[in-house]
């Protein structure tokens, strides 16, 4: 398999292949860091499993897929992203190690990523979905130009999913914004309905 490697002003992303095992766990059997993607640390074994479903998305001869996020002066294992298509829209997603929060590291990776996506992917939408309570990675999406367009109740979770739009988007932002306000108008009057 070819390896797809996307490079950024500090960081390397290069996709995750057999082998990697262990570099996975050290970032998946942080509490913290797990907290909202399965809601508690992985064993080794949970780790492994899941790195195994990595791998065969990554199967892709493309740039969709798992990736490690390391700095490029030095290797460090910063945290992963993934590159997922999803219809006509590419989703970003990311984890970043611990150590390594604060630093504005999160919102770099998220703008590199929406950057990517659209120049090299030619991307028309870009989006990304968050847990509702994940108020850290909400202000990330916020910053790398993001903006929440709709609430969605999912199996596990309640999380938001954020898109990105361009300026020359705003007609199509104006739309998109127009016709989930009418949705959800609707669906309170069925609501309303059903509770009577």
């Amino acid at each position: 398999m070819k390896a797809f490697i996307i490079q950024t002003k500090r960081f390397i992303l290069s996709k995750m292949t057999d082998g990697d095992q262990e570099k996975y766990y050290a970032l998946s059997c942080n509490e913290n860091v797990m907290k909202f993607v399965t809601g508690h640390a992985l064993t080794r074994k949970e780790s492994d499993e899941m790195y195994e479903d990595f791998l065969y998305e990554n199967r892709s001869k493309n740039y969709m897929g798992r990736y490690f996020i390391e700095d490029r002066l030095n290797g460090d294992l910063i945290g992963a992203v993934k590159l997922d298509k999803i219809g006509n829209e590419i989703e970003i997603g990311y984890r970043i190690q611990e150590e390594h929060w604060g630093k504005g590291i999160a919102t770099e990776i998220a703008t590199d990523l929406i950057s990517f996506a659209h120049q090299k992917l030619k991307a028309k939408n870009i989006i990304a979905f968050v847990n509702v309570k994940n108020a850290a990675s909400i202000r990330v999406l916020e910053k790398a130009g993001m903006e929440n367009i709709a609430t969605i109740n999912d199996i596990d979770e309640i999380k938001y999913k954020f898109s990105y739009f361009t300026p020359k988007d705003t007609g199509v932002k104006k739309i998109v914004s127009a016709t989930l306000e009418f949705i959800s108008d609707g669906l309170k009057g069925i609501k309303e309905v059903l509770d009577r």
